[in-house]
Order: structure tokens, then sequence, then C-alpha cells
């Protein structure tokens, strides 16, 4: 075959091979962006959005143009942060935009773990996490039930000398435990208080971890609020609800400001939630359907002031029943209407449906409900957080489409305009004005874009008073900290070039690379037929210097030898191999032109008694001498490949190769594996002594070739591998 012919086969064999998607080591990250975020925990002090936790996969990019999602599980326990005086579009990587705070125990104590879902708690100057399911610290240990976590960022009027911005914890007082999630959380900051409407827990208010499913499945009857006017002094409380008012999984809870203190309401959510039950079964679906959307049509309100709760109907363009979507609330300039904006979600019954990308405003205190934006299925999401930067600007931050398998379409952050109700590309700090009431709104409660709605109450009152809490105005000043300075750099890389590494540097990478592999390959080819060749041309009989007939004598034989006297070969004469391998090329002549050496332990030809004539200038014929034997044919060193254990004490374990940096500590995953460890959760067993916890193997990963060990358990970044699995 020619040398281009055998080239072609090489080609057709090794194409598709190179077409598949791999993640070898010799291919190199060029980039990361964030996929998907499941319920992190969000709020805003000053400038600054912080994003504790959540749920949160990477995809990740390599040289060969292969992706790959991972989840980042966080056990740097960083807090991620978005500065508001950066811009940004959609295309963009935040993974590059976005900051880091790191925990103050790195994420892996047992007071400041990762949390999937729950609260940030925040004032003006501080936040303080609450609620959700906590993933285990590195040690196992179950999140604790009776302490938070806060960070103070700003001072503000408080008498502590000496202060610094820092973490700090403190103590929950009996009657609240941190063992509850997927509540709905609100912050009033002109308040300094903090609220947690109803959610769901274990039986008997147990500990659980992440994921609950089949744990926290119990509807918590609780309002749990937290007073944060003095730092370090927050004062926590715990009632219960009122009997009409039924709790519920996900739901949103806003704080509006009328009456002295304000209101709270609560919209939507649902029970029976799906995400918290392995598979619901009929009648839990059933119940649900029925329940759930009395959700949208009946807003539990809370006067601050009075401690009171109230409920009342609403009318309009209803939204369906939902859960995990998120909120913001926007008013008037004048305070006729203040404007709750919710978007996305999901049923609450079918987790593997696709969410909803709408929005839907619900006008206070019409009670009215009016559809202002229809959605697609590509963009749409659950499990997303949602601030206002800005008086006319609604960021959604994080959530996740379907399972962890798709990539957010539009980013991870989107903005929407709530004046003209549309998504926008970028957010620019310098681009912003006063919220207007959007005409689709005027048109249900009358009006203009500043305010005068002259619709200011709901066809019926179910409770009289509500009217009287409306009507009167909320006093105190609330601060806002917009316009953000915009001297900040800005980061315009886009989401194919993270890490300051661009998509087309990656594209002539794997040419270059390509190129060489084929260049090595047409060479090796070449020195391959070359090699050939001389075997071939030495496999035919030379004449002696003599007569062209006498045969080649050995060192020590006197006359011809025999070839039946020494070992016979089963080779052909063109090359044996002492053992598997020796560590260099044996180069020996053979004992007569037809018979070589055999394979196996070295052969020594023995010394006899015929005479031997001596070399003279007219009888020495040209011999070549025997390679000396290598150390490695003997077996004196290991085998290269079947490399020895080291030595190890019974029972020690090993670290491996925990990769942490700026953004994250890698746990990789395959996608088939991300999308079932959704559906069905993966099942972790606990060694009640040791509390050690294995994952389900699918299937041996140990090489035939690798090295062995007696006592060799392995730990890598929490994960005990047994040798014997």
């Amino acid at each position: 075959m020619s040398l281009l012919g055998i080239l072609g086969t090489l080609l057709a064999v090794i194409g598709p091979a190179a077409a598949s998607c791999s993640t070898d080591s010799y291919y190199v990250e060029t980039s990361w962006s964030i996929c998907n975020w499941l319920s992190p925990r969000v709020n805003i002090v000053h400038d600054i959005v912080y994003i504790d936790g959540g749920d949160l996969v990477n995809q990740l990019v390599y040289s060969n143009n292969c992706t790959q999602i991972s989840d980042d599980d966080n056990y740097s326990g960083y807090v991620y942060t978005l500065d508001l005086s950066k811009s940004w579009n959609t295309s963009s990587n935040f993974s590059n935009v976005m900051g880091t705070l790191e925990m103050a125990g790195g994420g892996g104590s047992n007071v400041d773990p990762t949390y999937v879902d729950g609260v940030l708690f925040a004032n003006d100057n501080e936040w303080i996490g609450y609620g959700g399911q906590g993933v285990p610290a590195s040690n196992d240990e179950v999140p604790s039930g009776d302490e938070v976590l806060g960070y103070e960022a700003y001072q503000g009027d408080s008498d502590i000398q000496d202060w610094n911005a820092m973490w700090w914890t403190t103590d929950l007082p009996d009657n609240v435990t941190n063992y509850i999630t997927n509540g709905a959380g609100v912050s009033a900051p002109s308040e300094n208080m903090g609220f947690y409407f109803s959610g769901m827990h274990a039986p008997g208010w147990e500990s659980f971890t992440w994921p609950a499913t089949d744990v926290a499945n119990i509807t918590a009857d609780t309002f749990v609020t937290v007073n944060m006017t003095v730092m370090r002094s927050e004062v926590w409380d715990n009632v219960t609800l009122p009997s009409n008012i039924q709790g519920r999984a996900n739901a949103e809870l806003v704080w509006v400001p009328v009456s002295t203190n304000g209101v709270v309401v609560a919209i939507g959510g649902v029970i029976n939630p799906a995400e918290l039950y392995i598979e619901l079964s009929s009648e839990q679906e059933t119940e649900s359907k029925d329940v759930s959307p009395g959700f949208m049509e009946q807003i539990p309100v809370y006067d601050v002031g009075t401690q009171t709760w109230y409920l009342q109907n609403t009318t309009g363009d209803t939204p369906p029943q939902l859960t995990q979507f998120c909120s913001v609330l926007a008013s008037a300039s004048d305070g006729s209407s203040h404007n709750i904006y919710i978007y996305g979600g999901y049923n609450g019954y079918n987790y593997a449906s696709n969410p909803y990308d709408d929005v839907y405003i619900l006008s206070l205190p019409s009670f009215k409900w009016v559809k202002a934006y229809n959605g697609t299925t590509e963009h749409a999401r659950m499990g997303h957080r949602c601030v206002k930067p800005y008086p006319d600007q609604m960021l959604s931050i994080a959530g996740m489409r379907i399972d962890t398998s798709y990539c957010l379409d539009g980013g991870i952050i989107t903005t929407f305009n709530l004046n003209n109700l549309t998504f926008q590309d970028t957010y620019d700090p310098s681009v912003w004005s006063e919220y207007k009431v959007p005409d689709i709104l005027i048109a249900e409660i009358g009006g203009d874009a500043s305010g005068g709605a002259t619709t200011t109450s709901p066809g019926t009152w179910d409770n009289s008073s509500l009217a009287g809490i409306f009507d009167t105005k909320y006093t105190k000043t609330i601060t806002s900290y917009y316009p953000y300075n915009t001297t900040t750099t800005t980061d315009t890389s886009t989401s194919s070039g993270g890490k300051g590494f661009a998509k087309w540097k990656a594209a002539v990478i794997g040419v270059l690379v390509g190129l060489f592999v084929v260049g090595l390959i047409v060479v090796g080819l070449w020195f391959w037929l070359r090699r050939r060749q001389r075997r071939e041309l030495e496999k035919e009989p030379r004449p002696s210097e003599a007569d062209g007939t006498e045969r080649l004598t050995s060192m020590y034989g006197g006359g011809p030898v025999s070839p039946v006297a020494g070992p016979q070969s089963v080779s052909t004469g063109q090359e044996t191999s002492l053992g598997a391998y020796t560590g260099h090329e044996s180069v020996s002549t053979s004992v007569s032109p037809g018979t070589v050496e055999s394979g196996g332990g070295i052969v020594h030809e023995m010394h006899d008694s015929s005479p031997v004539e001596l070399p003279t200038q007219f009888n020495n014929t040209s011999t070549t001498t025997t390679a000396e034997t290598s150390d490695f044919a003997r077996g004196s060193s290991p085998s290269p490949i079947s490399p020895q254990t080291p030595d190890t004490e019974s029972g020690h374990s090993f670290l491996a190769g925990g990769v942490s940096g700026h953004h994250r500590t890698l746990s990789t995953r395959s996608i088939d594996n991300v999308v079932s460890a959704r559906l069905s959760h993966f099942q972790e067993s606990f060694d009640g002594t040791t509390t050690t916890f294995t994952h389900k193997h699918q299937g041996s990963e140990v090489s035939e070739i690798s090295g062995s060990s007696n006592a060799g358990d392995r730990t890598q970044i929490n994960e005990t591998i047994h040798e014997n699995e």
C-alpha cells in the first residue's frame, strides 16, 4: 500500500474519534461560563447585589470546542457579588462580570455551608442568610439549625468601635429554627425588618440537607420576622399563621409602602411542590390543581404596624398557579398605584415541564391583574431571583429551565424594562429613567404615566379595614443609592471567551494542533516504511567474504555450528524480543543465518573443547558482539505498565487533586448524570458512626493496568472511593 493510501486509511479511522467530544487532559480549558443556577439567596446592599448559594452549574469549553456541564458545588464557600456600576449585555460572561466574597469558614464549616433556596434579609448596612436546604459541610456534618451567618458591609449609624466589614454568626431563639426551606422572604430596609412566610420543613422540625426530596415536605404554618435595627442585636420572632391564611411553598412576598409601617403581600405558591417529592401521587397532583390557583385569586395582606392579616380577592387576567417565580415592586410617583411585577416560574406539579417566561402585574390597591409580556419557551426560567437596581428596571438573576443540562437563553442575568415591558440586551448604569406606569396598566386603572390612578380600590373590599390601610400614606424615608458610579471598569467579554481567552484563539490552536498531529503521522509513516524496506533487504542471504558459502562462527566455536544443536527459534528471523519489555533494544547476531534466539530468558552458549583457529588477516570474518543484557530483562526493575503502589498505613486516605480557583471547586459530571440527578436526586448512604457518605457508582472505572493497594481508600474532594467496589 502506498504512503498516501496508508495515510488516508489512518485519517479515516481517527477522524470520527477526533470529531467526538473529548475533555482529555491534553485539551486545554479555554473558557467557562455559568449555564444555570437554581435558587440562590439574593439581595442588594447599596450598589452591590449579593448572590449566595444555590445549585450553580457551569459550562466548560475546551480547545477542541468540546463543551461540558459541570456542577460547581461551591465547596470554596463563595458569595458572588454583582457591581451595579458595571455594564454588561446578554452575551457577557458573568464569570468575569461578578466578583467573589469568601465566607468566613470557606463554605466548608457546619455554620456557613452553601444553601439552596432560603432568603437573604437585608437593610442598608448588612444581610443575614436564613433558611434553605443546606449542602453538607466538608466533614459531612449537617448544617446548624440554631445559628445563622450574616455579613456587615457598612457601619451605618452603629456606635461599634473600630468597626470593619466582617462576617458574624448569631444564635436563633428557641422558637425559631433554620431548618425551613422553600418559603417566601422579603426585606423592608426602611423598617429594618425581614419577613419569611410559610415554606416546608421535615417531620418534627428535624434537620435536612440538599436535596431534601421526600424529607422537607410538610407545609409550615409559620411567619418568621427579624428586626435588624441594632447591628449585632437582631431580634427574631415566630408566630403561627391564622387558620384562614394557608401555608404554601415558594410564594412571593412583597413589602408595599402604605400605612404606618408598610404591608406585606403574599402572592402565588403551591401546595405539594413537585421538587420536594420523588413523585407526586395522582391525589397530590389533583389537590394542587384544585387549591394552588386560589393563591393568585385571593391575596393575604399583613399590616406590619398592627400585625394583622387580611385576605382580598383579585380580578383581571389572573396568572395560572405558579411557584419558584420572582417579583419586584414599582410604585407610581404619586403613590396612587403600587404595581407588583412577577416573572417566570412553573406550575408546581410537573417539575419536568417547561417553565414560564411571562410577566404579570398585580396593581394595588385595585387588586387587578394585567398580563404585561408574553414570553417564549426557550427564554423561560424558574428558581430565579429578581431585584430592582433602578426605578424602571428589573434584573432576573440565575434560574433554571427544565433541568441543569439546559443553559439559560439570554444569559444568567437578564434585564426587563418596567416601563416599555420588554427585555433589553444590555444593562448600562448610566441609562435609566423614573418609573412610568405602562399604557397597558393605565387602560385598567386610569391615570397617566406619572400616576393619577382613578381605580383605587377593588370592586369590593373583603374587609373594610383594608381600605383605610391603603389610604394611609407611608411617611418614612426610603433611601435610594442610584445612580451608580459608572467609573468602574466595564466588562464586555462574551460567554464564549471567559478568562480572557477568545474563541478564535481556541479555533486557531485547534487547527495548529491538528496540523501538527498530521505532520507527526506522515513523518512516522515515512520512518516506518524506511525501516520495513531495510528489514526486507536484511532477510535476503548475503555472501561471505571468502566464497559466499561459509557460515559465521560463534565466539567460542571453532567450526560451523549445527542449526540443531542450539535452542530452536519459532521466529521468521526478522525480530525477536526478550520478555515483554527490556528497556532498550537488544541487538545480537543469530547463531546461523537460518536461526535466531527464541524469545524468553537470556540464552548463553556453552564452552566446548573444539580446537579454535586463531584469527589472522587471512581468516578473520566480521562479527557483531551481543549487546549487554539490560537490567530490565533481568527483572530487577518494576514494570512500567503496572507501577508499584506506595506503601501505605492501613486505613490511610489520600486527598486527590481537588481543583480550586477564583470561581469554583470543580466537581465534573456528565450531562446524563446531571439530568438524572435532578429528576431522581442522587442517593447518599451514611455510616452511622463515622458520618462518611458514598455515592452510588455506575460501573467500574478502574483500569486493568492500574496499580492496586491492599489498604487503598482514596479521598477526592470529600468523596471516599473504595478500591474494592
